[in-house]
Formats: structure tokens, C-alpha cells, sequence
């Protein structure tokens, strides 16, 4: 096989045929695909010198035809695609984990490409309206240790500076400064400054990115992840990078190199998916609902001048199209009934208030699950239990498994590297996020925002020493990767003074409340 010469990317054909993939070295022909017959320097200087519009003229570039199978397929033609270039680290996903991911691998002096489907970051937070960011301590006692530091804290100081953290959330806890090592369990976030932080911080960083693109298919040479297909406007294309990051959130990335995973069914234990919405209420009727915060009254987040609703929820398989359609349909049609519910319920708090915006996103909560090398266990986080591989810690409540909102009676449980690792035979990829190798149990813990934060910033150190040190994520020297998180300011448990007690695996939380 040729191996390409990356500097010179667009005189190469990424090949697609019967679902293999070559690499085909081919001289770039100007009337397939600079349909203009202009460049973008002539293009400049006609513009200049008319003094007018230059117009762009040409015509679609149309693939050979395929068929239709027999058995009900459609035989999609071999076509060649250009490759978008070569990168140290691909991040695919820029939500929590992902965003951190990628500003991680920067920092770290990493080429680093993140793609993004939407044109923002934040994923759940900024595109579902889930706009509470829980997780940086145990909501209940024992919580002296700051278990979420690191970037995930840098996002709450960042926003803190722009006035862009809530008044009010739903998370009864302790109330701590906002200063450095001394967060509250949970923040209310402004979503469009929230946005702007996180992008300006990418942007800052170095980081490429694409935003509008879509993952396609996983690029793979032997068992090793080699780079990723991608679609835009611009049509599909080829990336390649030394690391693979899926932080999909779905394991797509993961999934297409034909990595082991488990998921749970709608009808079984599987968290429900709600779509959230936004209501104004005028700066007087804010105040007040905040008040009920503090007598335990009402549910939901306030932002400014606004509450933001858990609304209608479903359960179905986020990973299949049609399942995911019905699923937005259903909640968005449910919306008004919801809110006029609400209503009457707080009447006459929201006489006056009205609904000003539904989620571009309903709210996904759980999907695929790799099977890693180390699966986070319902042990590990009831025991507080600790790793010498540990690059997170999570302190957060097990939500829904035990019918109850079962909070830790510890400071906090330690997550191993080991779960970002495929147990199969694939190399080049690290899974992190959501769709990390877990059990139901302990994934209900940890899947709060602040720690799937830190989470991604570990998968983007451990990312970056690879392509530094030209180690794959399976041999990687992870107490370097530790060394450099502690360095950069993350807990990966180094102040964690608990022991874990198997003793807690019995025990009920006695400040463990229902809902």
C-alpha cells in the first residue's frame, strides 16, 4: 500500500469500495473538482479590478450511478474523496468531554482537529438546554474534597468572570465560594455565554475545527484506528490522526471499528431522555421562584430572567434514526401540555410566563457502553474504590437504579485509564464521555457534566503524550499522563484521604431522600 504524502493531501483519493479502504495516489483533475474553473487568487483579483460581484459559475459533480440489490439493498457506488488533511489527535464530538478533549490535546502542544456537528460546543449542555452543571463534590456529607478540578473548574471561574452562572438551581447542597479548589456541588449556566467560552478557549488553544460535520465511518489499517470519515458541505472526506478520541457520546467512532459494547433496552433500566425547554418570567417572578428553591418547591433552573423546565421525557434507543425521530416528535408535541401542567401547579407564579425556546436537542442520557478493559462498577463507586491508573474521580449520586437518589457516603470513587481502552484487539482510540466502559450503576454517578469534564481533559493528556512520545493509548506510560494531569491542576485522587469500605456496599444513605 502507498503510504500518502499528507503535504500535499489534495492530490490524493481517499478510495471507498465494498466497505474496505485504500489509499490511491492520483493527480487532482481541475474540471472534477474545481467546478468554478477559478481559484481563489483569480478569483480576489477579478473582484478587485470590477470593482463588482464576481460570479461563480459551474455545474454539480454527479457519481456513478448504484443499484439496488436483490435482497433490498442499494449498492452504493466506489467514489474517490479527498482527504481534509493529518492530525496528531482527531477529537470526534465536542460536548463536555469531547470539548475538554480537545483543549487538553492543544495545551499539550498536540495537532488537534475537533469535529462537531453543531456550530457551538457543549453538546448536552448548550444544545439540549441542560443547562446545570452538577458534579464537582459530593452534594451531601462527607464533602470536603473538590473532586472535579482542572478545566472542568476553569469553565465554572471562566463564566463566574462574565456573570454567566444562574441564580438558582435545583440541587439542594452546601454552598461554597466559587474560587479556585472551592466549588459547590452544582452551577446553573448561562447557554450562549457558555458557548463563547468554550469556543473562545478552543480557539485560543490552537484547536482546528469543523463545525457542521458529521462522523461517517471509522478508517481503519489492520486493528489499528487510523483517522475518520467525515461529511460536510464540502462532501465526504478523509482525516487521519496518530489518536482517535471518540467522544460521541454514542460510541459511534468505537462502534464502527467493531469495538464490544453493551446497551441497555428503553422498556429495562435505561435512564429516560427529556426534552427541555425555556420560559421567561420577568426579573420580580425570578426572585420569587428562587425563594421556593429554598422552601423545596419547584423544579427546574433559573438563568437570568428565565426557568428552564425538565420537560417531556421518553425512552427509546438513541442510536437508531427512526426510534430517535419519533422520540424528538413525541416529547415536542407534549411540550404545552407540559408547561400549562406546571402552570397550575405554581399558579399564579406563572400567570404571566411563556415558553421562548424548545432544545435544538432532546436530552440523551445513555446509549452504547464500550466493554474496556476496566468496566466502572457499582463497587467502585458504593466502596470508594481507588486506582493506581485512576485519572478522574466522580462524588456524584447513583440517580435512579435503587428507586431512590442514592448519594455516596464517601468523598469520592476513583475512575481508571483502563476504561477508556477497548478490551478488544483495537488500537489507536480512546473512548471517553458517556460512552466509557461501565456498568448502569456506577454510570449513573459519574455521568454528571463536571466529571465527564474531567474525564475528556484526561483523555486529551493521555491523547497528546501518545502522539509526543509515539506510544499508542494501550502502551502509553499512564503514570506520565497521571504526573501531567496533577501538573495541569486535575484530581485524579491524589487528595483523597478516603478508604474504600466494602461496608458501604450493604448500607442505605441515611441522607438519601426519594425521587
Amino acid at each position: 500500500m502507498n503510504k500518502i504524502n499528507l503535504s500535499e493531501w489534495d492530490k490524493q483519493f481517499f478510495i471507498i469500495t465494498k466497505n474496505k479502504y485504500f489509499i490511491m495516489k492520483n493527480k487532482l483533475k481541475a474540471d472534477q473538482f474545481d467546478q468554478s474553473k477559478t481559484n481563489r487568487r483569480t478569483f480576489i483579483k477579478g473582484t478587485l479590478a470590477m470593482g463588482a460581484l464576481t460570479m461563480i459559475e459551474g455545474r454539480g459533480f454527479a457519481q456513478n450511478r448504484g443499484e439496488v440489490t436483490q435482497d433490498g439493498y442499494y449498492s452504493e457506488p466506489s467514489k474517490n474523496i479527498p482527504v481534509y488533511g493529518s492530525f496528531d489527535v482527531i477529537v470526534v464530538g465536542g460536548g463536555p468531554a469531547g470539548w475538554a478533549a480537545a483543549l487538553a490535546c492543544a495545551r499539550n502542544k498536540a495537532k488537534t482537529l475537533v469535529i462537531e456537528r453543531f456550530p457551538f460546543f457543549g453538546g448536552t449542555a448548550t444544545a439540549s438546554l441542560m443547562l446545570n452543571i452538577n458534579g464537582y463534590r459530593n452534594q451531601v456529607d462527607p464533602d470536603d474534597l473538590q473532586t472535579s478540578k482542572g478545566i472542568a473548574e476553569e469553565l465554572i471561574l471562566n463564566l463566574k468572570e462574565l456573570k454567566g452562572l444562574g441564580i438558582g438551581t435545583a440541587y439542594a447542597a452546601k454552598e461554597y465560594p466559587t474560587t479556585k479548589g472551592n466549588l459547590t456541588y452544582s452551577y446553573p449556566i448561562d447557554g450562549e455565554k457558555t458557548k463563547y467560552v468554550m469556543l473562545k478557549l478552543l480557539h485560543d488553544a490552537g484547536v482546528n475545527i469543523l463545525f457542521h460535520t458529521m462522523f461517517v465511518d471509522t478508517i481503519m489499517r489492520g486493528n489499528n484506528v487510523t483517522g475518520v470519515i467525515i461529511e460536510n458541505k464540502s462532501g465526504r472526506q478523509a482525516v487521519f490522526g496518530k489518536v482517535i478520541i471518540d467522544a460521541s457520546g454514542d460510541a459511534d467512532v468505537a462502534f464502527h471499528a467493531g469495538v464490544s459494547y453493551w446497551q441497555a433496552k428503553p422498556d429495562e433500566r435505561q435512564l429516560g431522555n427529556g426534552l427541555m425547554y425555556r420560559v421567561a418570567m420577568g426579573p420580580e417572578t425570578a426572585r420569587k421562584a428562587v425563594g421556593l428553591y429554598t422552601d423545596g418547591g419547584i423544579g427546574g433552573v433559573i438563568i437570568n430572567s428565565d426557568q428552564l423546565f425538565w420537560g417531556p421525557s421518553a425512552r427509546f434507543d438513541g442510536t437508531d434514526g427512526e426510534a430517535l425521530s419519533q422520540g424528538e416528535i413525541r416529547t415536542r408535541l407534549a411540550v404545552y401540555e407540559h408547561f400549562q401542567r406546571s402552570q397550575r401547579r405554581q399558579a399564579p407564579l406563572l400567570d404571566d410566563a411563556y415558553i421562548t425556546e424548545t432544545a435544538p436537542l432532546i436530552g440523551i442520557r445513555q446509549t452504547r457502553f464500550i466493554k474496556g478493559l476496566h468496566s466502572s462498577s457499582n463497587e467502585d463507586a458504593l466502596e470508594g474504590r481507588r486506582f493506581d491508573d485512576s485519572i478522574a474521580m466522580s462524588a456524584c449520586p447513583i440517580i435512579s437504579y435503587y428507586g431512590y437518589r442514592r448519594y455516596l457516603e464517601h468523598t469520592g470513587y476513583e475512575i481508571p485509564y483502563r476504561c477508556f481502552l477497548p478490551a478488544d484487539d483495537v488500537e489507536g482510540l480512546i473512548v471517553t464521555g458517556r460512552c466509557m466502559s461501565s456498568d448502569q450503576q456506577s454510570y449513573e454517578s459519574w455521568r454528571a457534566m463536571a466529571p465527564v469534564i474531567c474525564l475528556g481533559e484526561a483523555a486529551g493528556v493521555a491523547a497528546a503524550i501518545c502522539a509526543e512520545t509515539g506510544k499508542t493509548p494501550k502502551t502509553v506510560d499512564v503514570q506520565a499522563v497521571r504526573n501531567r494531569l496533577v501538573e495541569q491542576g486535575a484530581e485524579i485522587g491524589q487528595n483523597n484521604k478516603h478508604t474504600p469500605n466494602p461496608a458501604f456496599l450493604q448500607s442505605v444513605s441515611p441522607s438519601s431522600t426519594p425521587g
